[in-house]
């Protein structure tokens, strides 16, 4: 199911001196790269490289689904490249090892295509250093055939132009339209060893394909500090004067991954994703993937529901999120939801709907949703005023999102999040003043709160705001003070903005020109890396490169004149500029546009051949009660507690509902049934973390059918718990782990049925009545051993005052004697300890060895645990204390 054998070319102390080595080892489940070449004998390798993190990129659906396409065609094979954190970039640059692979450790140039996602503007500098890394050079111009195709796609190819001279190929809208025959021509092209030009040649009029080196952008002489004016992107064949993007239409029966990799690192969106559409009709003027992605296309929910059930088994996740720009708009929404949780609820699966429209928030769906844990509400309401946000064209009345939060606080969820932006165009001081009021107007009940995340408007390309100016850092931070002072102190509101300058940036690069690529590259050779990450972002950086290539910051920021070229003007996404200069118009005359999909056609372009829109046939919606009485009734009926039922039945303003709900039975306790399980730690899997560990057994056991016994409350958890920790990095023979399930098995079942990562073998399971109480760990013995011969006067009577660390950093010191049981020398140069676990903390192992032996902190030990010891249980040492 995964890769068995993942290695890297660094000892385990180089690995702990990392954080997170888990990111970097592969062998995930379902991380299987093909192997079957194509009817010729030909296998064409393709680096999948996202310029962030593990954690970012793993939760990237555009990944997977690139991932499972080209591992599931004979004659391609994919593997993961994910950007190093600093720590391990250090390392690899001090050993001389190249950026490799995830899956088998394979060098980035030995790859024939090095495929990139722009996702995101701010990681473009780890899209360098990726390069670097893998030892290719930067510039296209610099590389000749023996380096891999260095291609990108995804939103920031809506304006690739300050990446430009660094790449090959773009690729311009959706991979499955036309992905795999492109590549099928790459392929042709790397056996017949032609020179670049002649795949470019042969590429160059298929849908979706950007070859920057076949446009020269011109420009206008310099004025003053200012360079001069993009005057357009002159074509060098006639035929090949503009480039349309591909487009996937129809979205149902497109491919899609039914086994998506289980991650070990735990991901920033740790669930199973599925994709019920893509485009959107709402027109929001700000909103780039908005206008790209048109036209708005549906899966059917069959199609979404069988999906999501093989992914589910596949992976063991307990949550699911069913993805859209705008997810309540689905034709079939409440179908899908509720047939979700028409599961069987032993399935525990929480369901996520990331991107809801205010409006789509409608009670039936809500309750839907809550009937599994609650994993949150997040609304968009952009703009403070009605004004504004008939500018942006975003369909919302503050009642609206008053009805919204009151759904949700009603039916028991303790926090929504609320998304605002400021700088959009129009904009007056009162726009945003009125952030802070339209987020009060909300109600917030007591002990709730709302996280309001408030970002930056950046004019972004194929959007009708592609013409307004954008803004510098001072600007910037001045709206943001102005936000947070009209919000003043208030403990039911957490406020959180970006760094000023990581917003300038972003609209440098998305509205920027070629020119910008040397900018890029300056910045990075000074050191910028995951600027993303705000604490990472250096502004100074930026503008000391602007000023040594003769730019004022101002000139890519400025306002653009319609008759005037843009730098993207050569490329196509579909929707006409005549359509985006009526919208601009509209914007600033507070007009919205209604939705396409309501009938009547705006005539936007993004409808062409080979692109419809297509929705799915809307299913009538369940009806919700009418009554607050009703609705407060309903939302106690599906509380979990009967506490609970009240506090909602209150916040739903029910006096009557509240008195029915102090009479509402606790809920029945589930059958549950005790296992104690062993196993062993070893390899690769010593790089695990505690909660890591225990998320691969919490999947495992989903994916094995196993019915997991969960906690009560707000939050359910699996009943699961490891008996003793282990340090990282240390290997174990003998762990402990109970488990509850609410169905009796036979124990051999239960050890059959668990398929474990890399590392983790299970060893024994027994059945443990509930009735004996609970399961302890006595301690653990513990192996130590040397290189050199220190243990041969080793005290088998050891005692003597040791100081350690608690489990709260609080320093203590105890008798040495009262946490030592059985010790035993193997050998002159191993020795095996029984140490105790005590409740305020135990000694570290290798700490107790060295205090008894007398050796110094620098000489270097191995320790291996050797067995978990359980109070009553024969193998336990006799206790030295009470227990």
């Amino acid at each position: 199911m995964g890769n068995e054998k993942p290695s890297l070319p660094f000892s385990a102390k180089e690995l702990l001196s990392v954080q997170r080595p888990i990111r970097y080892l592969g062998g995930e489940i379902g991380a299987v790269p093909n192997t079957a070449p194509d009817a010729r004998g030909r296998l064409l390798t393709v680096a999948l490289v996202f310029p962030d993190v593990y954690e970012i990129a793993h939760s990237h659906l555009g990944h997977k689904i690139l991932y499972g396409l080209f591992n599931g065609t004979p004659g391609f094979s994919a593997e993961r490249l994910y950007s190093p954190w600093l720590d391990f970039e250090a390392l690899s640059r001090e050993r001389g090892v190249p950026a490799r692979s995830l899956e088998t450790g394979k060098p980035l140039s030995d790859f024939d295509v090095a495929g990139f996602t722009l996702q995101y503007e701010l990681s473009y500098s780890n899209i360098l250093n990726a390069l670097d890394l893998g030892r290719i050079p930067l510039r296209a111009a610099d590389r000749d055939e023996s380096y891999p195709l260095i291609v990108a796609g995804g939103p920031g190819a809506a304006n690739p132009e300050p990446l430009a001279p660094f790449f090959d190929l773009f690729f311009l809208g959706d991979a499955e339209a036309s992905l795999l025959s492109d590549y099928e021509i790459i392929k042709n092209w790397k056996a017949s060893r032609a020179p670049k030009k002649e795949l470019f040649l042969e590429l160059m009029n298929r849908p979706g394909i950007y070859i920057p080196s076949f446009f020269r952008p011109e420009y206008g002489p310099g004025r003053g500090a200012f360079g001069g004016a993009f005057q357009g992107a002159e074509p060098l064949y006639p035929n090949y004067a503009r480039v349309r993007s591909a487009v996937a239409s129809p979205l149902a029966g497109a491919y899609f991954p039914e086994r998506q990799i289980v991650p070990f690192v735990k991901p920033v969106h740790d669930r199973v994703a599925v994709e019920i559409a893509r485009g959107c009709s709402r027109g929001c003027r700000f909103c780039q993937a908005g206008f790209i992605y048109r036209p708005a296309r549906e899966r059917d929910e069959k199609e979404i529901a069988a999906l999501m059930e093989k992914n589910l088994r596949f992976s063991g996740s307990d949550e699911a999120g069913y993805l859209a720009l705008s997810a309540g708009d689905h034709g079939q929404i409440e179908t899908l939801v509720a047939n979700f949780m028409a599961r069987p609820q032993g399935t525990r699966v929480a369901l996520s709907l990331p991107s809801l429209r205010v409006k789509s928030v409608r009670p039936s769906l809500a309750r839907e949703i809550q009937k599994a844990r609650k994993t949150g509400f997040t609304f968009a309401p952009e703009a403070g005023t009605a004004r504004l946000r008939a500018a942006i064209n975003k369909d919302l009345t503050d009642q609206d999102a008053r009805e919204a939060a009151r759904v949700a606080f009603s039916l028991g969820w303790k926090t929504v999040k609320l998304y605002y932006m400021c700088g959009l165009p129009t904009e007056t001081d009162e726009d945003l003043h009125s952030i802070a009021r339209s987020v009060k107007l909300l109600g917030i009940p007591p002990g709730t709160r709302a996280n309001v995340g408030l970002s930056h408007f950046t004019p972004k390309a194929h959007t009708p705001f592609q013409w307004s100016a954008g803004s510098l850092p001072a600007t910037i931070q001045a709206r943001f003070a102005k936000v947070k002072k009209a919000f003043g102190s208030t403990r039911s509101v957490a406020l959180k903005y970006p760094e000023s300058g990581v917003c300038f940036a972003e609209s440098l690069l998305a509205r920027g020109d070629r020119r910008l690529a040397d900018v890029l590259e300056d910045v990075w050779r000074a050191g910028a890396r995951f600027e993303a990450w705000g604490d990472h972002f250096k502004l100074a950086l930026w503008l000391e490169a602007l000023e040594a290539r003769g730019f004022d910051p101002r000139l890519f920021q400025m306002a653009r004149d319609p008759a005037e070229p843009l730098p993207w003007d050569h490329l196509s996404y579909g929707v006409t500029k005549e359509y985006l200069l009526r919208e601009l118009s509209r914007a600033y005359r507070s007009l919205p546009t209604p939705d396409c999909r309501e009938g009547t056609c705006l005539s936007c372009g993004a409808c062409r051949e080979g692109a419809r829109i297509s929705l799915a046939p809307i299913a009538p919606s369940p009806e919700a009660p009418e009554a607050p009485e009703a609705e407060a009734a309903e939302a106690a009926a599906v509380a979990e507690t009967a506490a609970e039922a009240e506090t909602a039945a209150e916040a739903a303003g029910a006096k009557g509902a509240a008195k029915k709900a102090r009479r509402a039975p606790a809920p029945r306790p589930q059958e549950e049934y005790r296992y104690l399980c062993r196993f062993r730690k070893v390899g690769p899997a010593v790089f695990l973390g505690h909660l890591e560990m225990a998320e691969a057994f919490k999947k495992a056991i989903r994916r094995a059918g196993l019915p997991l016994a969960y906690s009560q409350g707000f939050h359910p958890q699996p009943k699961l718990s490891f008996l003793t920790p282990l340090p990282l990095g240390v290997a174990s023979l003998d762990e402990a782990l109970t488990l509850s399930l609410t169905e009796e098995i036979p124990p051999t079942r239960l050890l059959a049925a668990l398929s474990l990562p890399f590392g983790l073998s299970p060893l024994a399971a027994e059945a443990r009545p509930l009735s004996a109480g609970r399961i302890r760990a006595w301690g653990a013995r513990w192996r130590i051993e040397s290189a050199a011969p220190l243990f041969a006067l080793f005290p088998l009577s050891p005692s003597g005052l040791l100081r350690y660390t608690d489990n709260k950093g609080r320093e203590r010191e105890s008798e040495l004697s009262e946490f030592i049981g059985k010790t035993e020398i193997l050998s002159p140069r191993a020795v095996e300890i029984a140490i105790r676990a005590g409740e305020t903390g135990t000694p570290k192992p290798l700490a107790a060895v060295r205090f008894l032996a007398g050796l110094d902190a620098s000489v270097p030990l191995e320790l291996l645990k050797t067995a978990t010891l359980l109070w009553g249980d024969p193998s336990a040492p006799p206790a030295p204390g009470k227990p």
